[in-house]
């Protein structure tokens, strides 16, 4: 993508299927034109050779981050439920997690 602002290389190992490498990218934030009374911030997340760009909404830059890197964090989810293993080499020794220190809070109980 054009504008994005964050992006890594992530290797998907597939049983009986070999590796394949996808690119998970985020663009910068940009405020809405507000034509169509539709306010807010948007930012597109992709997957490429997965999911190809979504646009997201929300009320501020901070908040469409946010649910960019949520959208990220279920598509790798949906990836590993269907048993692809996923890492940062391709050798599959380094395994990749999508900010799993930022994201701990949210799932904790203590957050609930």
């Amino acid at each position: 993508m054009k504008n994005a602002i964050a992006s890594v290389e992530i290797f998907a190992h597939e049983p009986d299927e070999g590796v394949r490498r996808l690119t998970l990218v985020i663009d910068q934030p940009r405020r809405r034109d507000g034509t169509n009374g539709a306010d807010g911030w948007v930012c597109r997340v992709a997957l490429a050779d997965e999911h190809r760009p979504l646009e997201i909404t929300a009320t501020d830059s901070v908040a469409v981050l946010v649910a960019a890197l949520d959208q990220a964090d279920r598509w790798l989810g949906e990836l590993e439920n269907r048993g692809i293993r996923l890492t940062r080499d391709r050798a599959g020794a380094i395994s990749y997690s999508l900010a799993p220190e930022l994201l701990a809070d949210r799932y904790s109980p203590a957050a609930v």
